[in-house]
């Protein structure tokens, strides 16, 4: 099977995307605070929405017309974003198969059962996102 131009594009594009959500993320734990289990509160979309939102409003002085125009484009974004991920999602599955399986190969016998135990862990913590408010 020959692959387009375009999908090698595509998937160096999605990698590249993953490595540097992966940096952020990293740099954000890295820098972040211990804090207490009890203080811990879910950190969704509508809140980053909110403070995004907000940041907005003050540092650029936005008008309510152009909140209402920001919460509108914030909408649009957000679905189609939610239709990307649903469009590549089969994609981007049978990918990570061919990476599992590649691993497999050069694993020892006794690394395979925590293997596939952090491969269960990793489809919960998707499957938990996926789940939940999206972008």
């Amino acid at each position: 099977m020959e692959i387009s131009r375009g999908k090698v594009a595509l998937y160096f594009g999605l990698i590249f995307g993953a490595g540097v959500g992966a940096g952020v993320l990293g740099s954000i734990l890295y820098t972040s605070e211990t804090v207490s289990a009890k203080a811990l509160q879910v950190n969704n979309n509508d809140d980053w929405r909110q403070r995004y939102v907000e940041s907005m409003k003050t540092r650029l002085n936005m008008t309510d017309d152009q909140l209402k125009k920001l919460d509108e484009t914030l909408d649009e974004v957000r679905f189609e974003y939610r239709l990307l991920r649903t469009r590549y999602k089969p994609e981007m599955d049978k990918i990570h198969a061919v990476q599992v399986e590649k691993i497999k190969k050069y694993l020892k016998p006794e690394q395979m059962a925590e293997f596939d135990k952090m491969e269960r862990e990793r489809e919960e913590k998707m499957r938990a996102r996926e789940s939940g408010p999206g972008v």
